[in-house]
Formats: C-alpha cells, sequence, structure tokens
C-alpha cells in the first residue's frame, strides 16, 4: 500500500522522483490521467497539482449569492475530490501526495508551480489534432500550448488525450532552441510581424512537407531571409519598404521580385540542407552496417558456442540415460535380492523354532528312555517316594542352626540359607509359618514343582516337609539384583546383560507353553540368579502357590526395603483384577530390560527412555560401564521394552513371535561370549556334579547311606569289593543300598547342554 502525504504546498526532497499529474475537476479525464502515469512512470513517486480557482466556486455556487463562499467550504471540497484521486492510487502501493494552489488563471497556475518548486516531470491533458498526429489542437488546448511555451525548459512535459500520448516536450539542447525560437522574431514594427507570418504560412507546410525539418530550424531561416530582405530594400534595389509592400496590392513589379527573391534563398537553402542531409545519413549508414558487422560475428559466436553446448548436453544426455538404465537394473536386483534375504530369514526362523522344539524334545525323550531303561514300568508311587526328601535335623544341620550368617536372603515368601546338605552347596529356602496345605498337599505340590525342568530354571533338589522348606542348587554368583546396584564391584558387560535377558526369556515361553500354563507373577531382578558362568535361572517359581497368600493380604513391609520399587514391576491390571495373566510376566519382563539396558532406578525409567528416543538421544540413558553398545540393536531393544511395559495388556508384545524374534539374532555374538568377557576365572565344573572316587562327572549320580552321592558303577565297585564303609568318612554303612539321585542327575545333564 502506497504511502500519503496531505497538506496544501507541504513539500519536501524526492524532486528528481516524483511525477507531477495536473488533475481538474473531471473525474474521468483524471482517471485516464492517474492511468496512464502509473503505467508509464512505475517506482516514482506521483503528486496531484491542482489549482484551485476562487471566484469559479462563487460563480458555480450562484452569482445572485449576496455574500461571499467561506473559502473554508471551497478548501473542503478540493481537498475531498483530491483524496478520491488520491483513493484510486493507494492499492497500486506508490507514495502519493498533492499540492493545491490557488489563481485564477489555471495554466499561469501551472507554469508558476513548475517554477516554484522546481517541477521536472508533469503529466497534463489536451487536446489533439486530428488532422496532424502528434499536434495540439490551438482551440481546444489553450492551456497545453501555453505551459508548452510558456514554462520551464528543465520541465518534460507529456501531453495525454483520452488515456493516450499525443504529444511530448523533452528537455535536451536541441529542445533548448526550439523553444527558443519564436522570442527571436519580435520584429521592430507590427508591418514586419504581419510579413513575417504571411511568408511563415505560406512556405512553411512546403518546406516540411518537402524535408520535414523541425519549426525551430525554419524559424532560424525565415529570419535569416528577413534580414536579406530588409538590406536589399534598404540599400536602393527596392524604394518600398516591407510594410509598403505588403500594403500596396497594386505594384505587382515589387511583388514578383520578393516571390523570386524568395524562391532562389529557399531553393539553395533546401539544397544546402539535402547535403547536410545526405551525408549525415551517409556517416550514419556507415556506423549502422559497422555495428551490424560486429553484431553478426558476435552472433556467429554464439551460435557455434551454441553448437558446442548442444552437443556437449546430449553427452550428457546420452551418459544420464545409461545411468538411469543402470539404476533401475540396480533397484531392480536390490528389491530381488530384499526378497530373497526376507524369505531366507523366514525360512530360519522357521528352522530355528524347529531346532528348538527338537531339542526339547530330545531331551525330554532322553530322559524318559534312559528312566525306562533303568526302572522299568515304575509306577506313581514309587516316583514319589523316590523323590528326595530330607529330614529337619539334614536341615538343621545344613544351616549351622540356622545361623543369622548364613542367611543370604529373606523376602515376603520366607527367608534363604545357604547351607552345605549331603556334601552339595545348596540354597535352602525356609518357607513362612501361615501356610495353610497339610503336609501330603506340600508334599504333592512340591514333586508337581519338582518335574517342571529347563535349564534357566533354577533346579529343585528337594524339600523337608517338616521345617517347610525347598533345598535349590546354589549359585555362588548372587542375583541380578546385586550386580545392578553395584554391590558387585565389576559391572555385567552388555553382551552378558542381552544373554541374560535371553535366558529369561526362554525360560518364560516355556512356562507359558507348558499344559497348563504356568505363571511366575513375581519376576524382579531379585528372583534371577547368576551362575558361575553368569547363566540366568529364575527362582522362587509356584512358592505363592505353596504359601497361598494374595498380593493384597501380604505385609508389603516385608517384600523388599522399598516397597513401591518391588511393585513396579507388578502389571498395573493386577491390582484391577488381583489376577496373574502371560501378559503380567511379560510387564515384568520389560521393566527388568530397561534396568539391563540403562542400570538405573525404577524412578521415571520409563518416561527417561521415552524421552531419550524421542530426542534420538538413547547413549544419555545407557549404562556406560557396560562398554560400548551396538546403537541400532540396543534401540530395538529399547523399544522393545517400552511396549512390554504399556499398561494395557493388549498393547504387549507376544513372547515367542515378537520378543524372541528380536532376541534371538543376539545369541550368537552374547551367549558364545568368551569367558573372560563372563568371569575372571575359567569355566569349572561344579563340585558336587564330580564323584568323590573317580573325580569324574557323574553320569549316573546315586546316593548312599552315608548320604554322599557317587557315580552308580563307582559305588557298586566299591561296595562289591567287600567294603562297608564310605568312602568319604570311612565309617561303617547303615545297609549298602543306592538310591538314584533324580535331581542331581537333571542339574549335570542341564549344565552339560549349556
Amino acid at each position: 500500500m502506497g504511502s500519503i502525504v496531505e497538506g496544501v504546498e507541504v513539500w519536501g526532497e524526492g524532486v528528481e522522483d516524483t511525477v507531477y499529474v495536473a488533475v481538474g475537476k473531471n473525474t474521468e479525464k483524471t482517471q485516464q490521467l492517474l492511468h496512464w502515469a502509473l503505467h508509464n512512470f512505475s517506482g516514482k513517486q506521483i503528486c496531484l497539482l491542482h489549482i484551485h480557482q476562487p471566484h469559479s466556486l462563487s460563480s458555480f455556487l450562484g452569482r445572485n449569492l449576496s455574500g461571499v463562499v467561506p473559502k473554508e467550504h471551497g478548501n473542503q471540497s478540493v481537498h475531498k475530490l483530491l483524496d478520491q484521486y488520491i483513493l484510486t492510487l493507494v492499492p497500486a502501493g506508490v507514495r502519493v501526495h498533492k499540492l493545491l494552489i490557488e489563481m485564477d488563471d489555471i495554466e499561469k497556475g501551472i507554469a508558476k508551480a513548475i517554477a516554484q518548486h522546481n517541477i521536472r516531470w508533469l503529466v497534463m491533458g489536451a487536446a489533439g489534432d486530428g488532422y496532424n498526429l502528434g499536434k495540439l489542437a490551438k482551440q481546444e488546448s489553450e492551456k497545453a500550448i501555453f505551459v508548452r511555451e510558456q514554462a520551464l525548459l528543465s520541465c518534460n512535459i507529456w501531453f495525454i488525450c483520452k488515456g493516450s500520448l499525443i504529444c511530448t516536450r523533452v528537455y535536451s539542447k536541441h529542445t533548448s532552441d526550439i523553444e527558443t525560437g519564436p522570442a527571436l522574431l519580435a520584429l521592430d514594427s507590427n508591418t514586419e510581424a504581419k510579413h513575417s507570418e504571411n511568408m511563415k504560412s505560406e512556405s512553411t507546410p512546403d518546406a516540411l512537407k518537402y524535408l520535414g525539418i523541425l519549426p525551430g530550424c525554419f524559424f532560424a531561416f525565415l529570419l535569416s531571409i528577413l534580414k536579406w530582405h530588409r538590406y536589399f530594400v534598404n540599400s536602393g534595389h527596392l524604394s518600398l519598404s516591407v510594410g509598403t509592400v505588403t500594403g500596396i496590392t497594386g505594384d505587382r513589379c515589387l511583388e514578383h521580385e520578393t516571390k523570386r527573391i524568395w524562391r532562389e534563398a529557399l531553393k539553395r537553402w533546401k539544397d544546402e540542407a539535402l547535403e547536410s542531409w545526405h551525408a549525415k545519413e551517409i556517416r550514419r549508414t556507415k556506423e549502422v552496417e559497422e555495428q551490424l558487422a560486429k553484431a553478426k560475428q558476435e552472433v556467429q559466436k554464439m551460435k557455434n558456442q551454441r553448437d558446442e553446448i548442444l552437443d556437449e548436453l546430449q553427452m550428457v544426455q546420452d551418459e544420464n540415460s545409461a545411468l538411469m538404465n543402470q539404476i533401475s537394473e540396480s533397484q531392480c536386483m536390490e528389491t530381488e535380492l530384499e526378497e530373497k534375504i526376507i524369505s531366507a530369514v523366514d525360512l530360519l526362523i522357521s528352522f530355528r523354532e524347529k531346532r528348538d522344539r527338537l531339542r526339547i524334545e530330545h531331551a525330554h525323550a532322553v530322559r524318559e528312555v534312559k528312566m525306562v531303561r533303568k526302572f522299568g514300568k515304575a509306577d506313581t508311587s514309587s516316583y514319589r517316594v523316590e523323590f528326595p526328601a530330607f529330614s529337619f535335623m539334614e536341615i538343621n544341620e545344613a544351616t549351622h542352626d540356622f545361623d543369622p550368617s548364613w542367611k543370604i536372603g529373606e523376602g515376603r515368601y520366607g527367608s534363604v540359607y545357604k547351607g552345605l546338605l549331603r556334601n552339595m552347596h545348596v540354597a535352602i529356602k525356609m518357607l513362612p509359618s501361615y501356610g495353610r496345605q497339610s503336609l501330603s498337599e506340600f508334599q504333592h505340590q512340591v514333586e508337581v514343582l519338582y518335574r517342571v525342568r529347563h535349564p534357566n530354571l533354577l533346579t529343585l533338589i528337594g524339600s523337608c516337609a517338616e521345617s517347610r522348606s525347598l533345598v535349590y542348587e546354589y549359585l555362588n554368583n548372587g542375583s541380578l539384583e546385586s550386580h545392578l546396584s553395584r554391590k558387585d564391584k565389576n559391572p555385567l558387560p552388555w553382551q552378558i546383560r542381552i544373554s541374560i535377558a535371553i535366558y529369561i526369556c526362554s525360560a518364560l515361553i516355556f512356562l507359558h507353553s507348558s499344559e497348563p500354563c504356568i505363571i511366575h507373577g513375581n519376576l524382579k531382578p531379585s528372583k534371577v540368579l547368576l551362575d558361575a558362568n553368569f547363566v540366568a535361572k529364575i527362582s522362587d517359581l509356584g512358592i505363592p502357590s505353596l504359601v497361598q497368600q494374595s498380593l493384597d493380604s501380604a505385609d508389603t513391609s516385608t517384600i523388599c526395603n522399598n516397597p513401591n520399587e518391588c511393585l513396579a514391576y507388578v502389571d498395573p491390571e493386577c491390582f484391577v483384577t488381583g489376577k496373574f495373566t502371560p501378559e503380567s510376566d511379560v510387564y515384568s519382563f520389560g521393566v527388568i530390560l530397561l534396568q539391563l539396558l540403562t542400570g538405573r532406578p525404577l524412578s521415571g525409567l520409563v518416561r527417561d527412555m521415552k524421552c531419550a528416543l524421542e530426542k534420538e538421544n538413547l547413549k544419555a540413558v545407557l549404562d556406560i560401564s557396560a562398554g560400548e553398545w551396538p546403537l541400532y540393536q540396543t534401540e530395538q531393544l529399547a523399544y522393545l521394552a517400552l511396549r512390554c511395559c504399556e499398561k494395557t495388556w493388549l498393547n504387549r508384545p507376544d513372547l515367542v513371535s515378537e520378543i524372541w524374534s528380536v532376541l534371538e539374532p543376539f545369541k550368537a555374538t552374547c551367549i558364545g561370549t568368551p569367558p573372560y568377557l563372563t568371569s575372571k576365572k575359567l569355566r569349572r565344573v561344579p563340585s558336587h556334579f564330580v564323584c568323590p572316587i573317580v573325580q569324574e562327572v557323574m553320569e549316573d549320580p546315586y546316593i548312599a547311606a552315608d548320604g554322599f552321592t557317587y557315580e552308580e558303577e563307582a559305588i557298586r565297585g566299591w561296595l562289591n569289593s567287600g567294603h562297608d564303609t564310605s568312602p568319604m568318612t570311612n565309617l561303617k554303612l547303615d545297609h549298602t543300598d543306592l538310591v538314584p539321585n533324580y535331581a542331581l542327575h537333571n542339574a549335570i545333564l542341564e549344565w552339560q547342554q549349556q
């Protein structure tokens, strides 16, 4: 939008960049002038010049008025009219001024404004001559003619008629000569003036038609003729003055002589003008020919350059088309290879699933074959009898009368002691006394748990119904919680952490795929134990069913030191429904996986991980003590953990199809970790797997009367050789009967499969 500066004769800088437009009260003509000025002077300021006639307003309103029209009323109407014109220019984006001058004569007011305000550019209206193009009509354009002749020569004027340019007056040296020509014709008497006018009216059209020269030059020529003629008359060749010649119509001789002299002078002047014009035209033609030759050379040069560029462009286009063909072929090959890789990966996954399933079935089949081969058709009752059962006295001796220094843990479901039972390092869990089962029910449930075997489940060796205790294998690397809380000075490398997640996932898949489905319901880092080779095993399976204590009725103060952190592992939907589902274990697994990645406490853990993934700054939350994490694979695990921690169970991933498919590729790099990454010690055989007689890993462990376990072939050879004493204590045996140690046998098989 343009800006408007209002006021009468308020003017500032920018005269060179301002175009003045003389406007009147005729709105249509004024609009045509403004439109032409906007079209031809874009980028310049515009000033509306209006000459206000005070007396014309009084005559317009009425000559019979007794009083004089107030001056303020006239100015208001003029300003209102100028404001209307300005509003039409504002949308064009130009800066508009207005200049109002009061004077009775409009043409004199315009000339005065040009002189006072040093106007260099003026656009005004005029009437064109219908017969001569580029000429002003004398009667209709008196104001325009007056301004053209009387205005300062420094002002360039454009005369517009009906929106079209009909005439211009442009300031230059030639223009200055043209404008000053008429002023030089001021003669001493009226007779000379009349004579000059008659001569000009007779001769000027013919000369202009013949030569097309400018009027100013012709006036100079007339001036020279008149001066010569005056000299001719005064010298006596003509006895009459110019006034007498023009006044006397009867003297034919003088008139004939004057015309003859006029014709000769005009002919001589025409010849000189033609010669001068011809010379100029020859020079101009030579210049044009030279310029044309140069232009032809440049055009030819540009054509050569264009041909070279076109050749190069054609070569580039050919190369581009060849490259595009190669790219399309590469893309097709890439798509085919991707499809082949995807199909190969799917086939590999299916083969691995079949392999794992067959391995599990093979292990079960091997165990069943060995049992059938050794014991034949043993009934269920005999199998129950063979389940290792320990007396309260043995439990008491193994824990040194439940010495507090031998206590290695305490929680909601009882205390855990380290013990030496029948020369085996074991972990004895003392269940709380508020259980409601009878001894037979307790023994039956323990036997059911005894049959649940998996390499990543803590092995149940036996039980003591009297003390309501369970005997497990002892793992000397403690719990995952102690390693994450930095109680162990050696932090776990990232390979071991991911392998722990793989072990937990494998155990959960086994439990959930059993018939009926087995739910742990209390999975957290303190329930994940690590053996000497950092193989993770889940403990406390089925303990809640033995204790028969619901989550709501238990005293949360006995669970852990921080009840809020312990409850963070519990599925939020369990607090609403009161039931555990397989998805509850998935939720707990997701929280543990986040802790494995970050090593951070539970407070705000899910929120911090989400923020880190959104900002693409996963390194900020990863545990740097675990070493250099592989960022791409770690990011997959982070997204997987967050999905497991969804509050709605429907949004959590499936263990087999989604979680295991992400974790399984890590098995080759993490589970096959070199020993120096997993432990400072070399992998060694657990001492209770070794036969005391032959010092080799037992294949068929049997328990003798002294309570020690031996290889069947070795102990029978000892007894058949006539010995009735213990190979370990050298004390006499009460009897020579041997009992198979199934728990130890299964533990050895699982250890050998790792």
